[in-house]
């Protein structure tokens, strides 16, 4: 069980203040409810997702079951979790992993290092892993420096599986029998961190986002992901939110025919035309950051050396520019995607923004088969991890044909030093091919019960914090519909 400590000025009242006192401690028991987009299929540490939304639910929920040797810190780099140190040679070639003592699965049984090696080895990868006493010794398929982040993915993770076939983890939270489009964790009493405040986590799957805000709001979800431009409706409704560091961008990417030189101009003026940071004020609630490069300046450090949105010293007005050009080449059409409602937010704004500059920008967001598009605004969302490794995420989904037609530089692979990486964000967005807008951090609302002891409910890293969340007793589970929604 956890130990609290108070200071003494918050109980010298206790008499005078009996209800404040009651609300403000902290307490085990309860369910928390969360409802949320993606249906996990597997959880399976190894398995590849679906599409983008389990791809994010997987993230999320499996590191409450399975944990990795290391982890995201807070405060940037990496932080022991099964293993307690680690250090590697001078070469990056061989590893060594101690693993905390003490850990116990959720089965009961106490987790061995020789159970940490066969994990990782179930991976078939091109690993050399053995054991020397509560070490696990790697020696991976090529040198890395910074090979500890590798073991950071939850892909990662460490799953025991036990003689019936059943995946046992170390976790917070244990998987407790479930039934279609619901989770449910239980408490794991005898986790080494300390047991979670909550019993019961359930999850909803596949929930839309309209839907589950609506729960939130109705008293019928404790926790649910939310766009920036939800948040004054949670304001309203005297809510809460908790974010992320931003870990995801938005990008204009234009397409083959108007990837030309010829069409550099128009490419250029609509990079320069958009009010990013009135998008990131108004639209999006402040709760954004412009973009300057694709990847945010926290991960890279190195933003602020690219050139503002701004027109360059000397750089022709912009209805100057296209005044010139062909009727045919002032119009676009701009895709998004016709199931992400903040998508196509973002997008009706940059035309609005791109029309003062005399282009026409007609939002298109197709169900089915539709007219090919100029440019598509397109999300790229990707982990709190290095620089290098973003940026590789980033230039996989892309893909090569947009790399191409971007820059002609050969993209760095993972383990690139930051100059390298420097120099390739660099060539991606000087033709304007790959026009960046906005970074956005994960959002989620959170409900009138929740409270959060020895951080909040959302790490930087976008990790849920939800083992130390607490539910007030105090507060209601549901409410009637307002007249005012």
């Amino acid at each position: 069980m956890k130990r609290f400590t108070f200071a003494s000025a918050a109980i010298a009242s206790a008499i005078a203040a009996p209800i404040v006192l009651q609300a403000a401690r902290p307490h085990y028991g309860g369910t928390l409810r969360i409802e949320m987009p993606g249906v996990i299929r597997t959880f399976d540490p190894a398995a590849s997702p679906a599409d983008a939304a389990e791809s994010a639910a997987r993230a999320r929920v499996l590191p409450l079951v399975f944990e990795t040797l290391v982890a995201a810190d807070v405060s940037g780099g990496l932080r022991p979790q099964l293993a307690t140190s680690w250090e590697g040679d001078r070469a990056g070639q061989r590893w060594r992993f101690r693993i905390r003592d003490g850990v116990t699965l959720h089965d009961g049984s106490r987790l061995q290092a020789v159970q940490v090696a066969a994990a990782l080895r179930a991976r078939d990868r091109a690993w050399k892993i053995g054991v020397d006493g509560d070490v696990v010794v790697i020696e991976p398929d090529r040198a890395l420096a910074d090979f500890p982040w590798e073991l950071a993915d939850a892909r990662n993770a460490i799953a025991i599986r036990t003689a019936t076939g059943d995946l046992v983890g170390s976790g917070p939270f244990r998987l407790e029998p479930t039934e279609p489009r619901r989770i449910m964790l239980g408490a794991h009493e005898d986790y080494w961190g300390g047991r979670p405040f909550v019993d019961t986590v359930q999850i909803a799957e596949g929930r839309a986002l309209g839907d589950a805000l609506a729960s939130l709001e109705l008293g019928r979800a404790d926790f649910v992901p939310v766009r920036p431009i939800d948040l004054r409706r949670l304001v309203q409704r005297g809510l809460r939110s908790a974010g992320s560091r931003p870990l995801e961008t938005f990008v204009l990417v234009f397409e083959p025919h108007r990837a030309l030189p010829s069409d550099q101009r128009v490419r250029r003026v609509v990079a320069t035309a958009i009010d990013r940071a009135t998008l990131s004020t108004v639209l999006l609630q402040r709760q954004s950051e412009a973009a300057a490069a694709v990847l945010p300046p926290w991960l890279s450090g190195y933003a602020s050396m690219f050139q503002s949105a701004a027109p360059p010293s000397g750089y022709a007005p912009a209805r100057t520019e296209v005044s010139s050009l062909p009727p045919e080449q002032r119009t676009l059409t701009l895709r998004v995607d016709a199931a992400d409602p903040l998508a196509q937010a973002i997008a009706e704004r940059i035309a609005v923004d791109v029309r003062e500059a005399g282009i026409t920008i007609k939002v298109q967001a197709p169900a089915g088969l539709a007219p090919r598009p100029d440019v598509r605004l397109v999300r790229l969302t990707f982990d709190a991890t290095t620089a290098d490794r973003v940026l590789a995420a980033i230039v996989g989904a892309l893909g090569t044909r947009v790399i191409s037609l971007a820059t002609s530089e050969v993209p760095p692979g993972v383990g690139a030093p930051l100059d390298a990486v420097y120099r390739m964000e660099r060539a991606l967005v000087e033709r304007d091919v790959i026009v960046p807008v906005v970074h956005l951090p994960a959002l989620y609302g959170l409900g009138e019960r929740v409270e959060s002891w020895g951080g909040p409910a959302v790490w930087p890293s976008g990790a849920w914090n939800l083992a130390n969340i607490w539910l007030r007793s105090d507060a209601p589970t549901e409410k009637a519909d307002r007249p005012d929604r």
